[in-house]
């Protein structure tokens, strides 16, 4: 007998055979819906669970179906496998990564524009008790220790207290002590 007189000798039910490949396309869409959601291995255990029901009604379906979805799930599960890792490793190359060097950290604005205890600026603001001052590198706010400043005031930097940068008059600068 020859191989179409034997195909044609096999009986199929072609609405199993049918349910049988919906729940392999199912099973392969889960797999592929694991690889781009999180889902702690939830949607992997569904698409197992959908392709032994594929394999079950594949085999209702005749058994020449049943052996051929045999072994179509386990190379369907090795190749989306391997894709789906292949995937996930290159995900990772996409990630930036940053190292920790002696510049990580909290900087102070202060720091770029030249602000230090003793430097000496200008008043852009008027400063009760916070305002904004003008220094040699640049522009940064400031609190004055006590009182209120006006508009074009020299001022003098007392400290650096966390984000808090302390002025005084400039007339007033031998009166306060200039610490770091």
């Amino acid at each position: 007998m020859d191989s179409i007189a034997l195909l044609a000798a096999v009986e199929v039910d072609w609405p199993v055979l049918a349910l049988s490949l919906g729940l392999l396309i199912l099973a392969v869409a889960l797999l592929i819906l694991e690889i781009f959601v999180v889902s702690f291995g939830i949607l992997t255990v569904a698409s197992v669970a959908s392709a032994v029901a594929a394999i079950h009604y594949a085999f209702t379906a005749s058994d020449v179906a049943g052996w051929a979805m045999t072994v179509a799930v386990p190379v369907l599960a090795v190749v989306l496998g391997r894709w789906g890792l292949a995937r996930i490793r290159a995900s990772r190359r996409l990630v930036p990564k940053s190292e920790i060097t002696a510049e990580a950290g909290y900087h102070h604005h202060a720091e770029e524009v030249g602000v230090y205890p003793g430097a000496e600026g200008v008043m852009v603001t008027r400063a009760r008790p916070s305002g904004r001052a003008r220094f040699i590198g640049g522009e940064c706010d400031v609190q004055v220790q006590s009182g209120s400043l006006g508009r074009g005031e020299k001022v003098v930097v007392l400290r650096i207290d966390g984000p808090i940068v302390f002025v005084t008059p400039a007339a007033d600068r031998e009166s306060h002590d200039v610490t770091s």
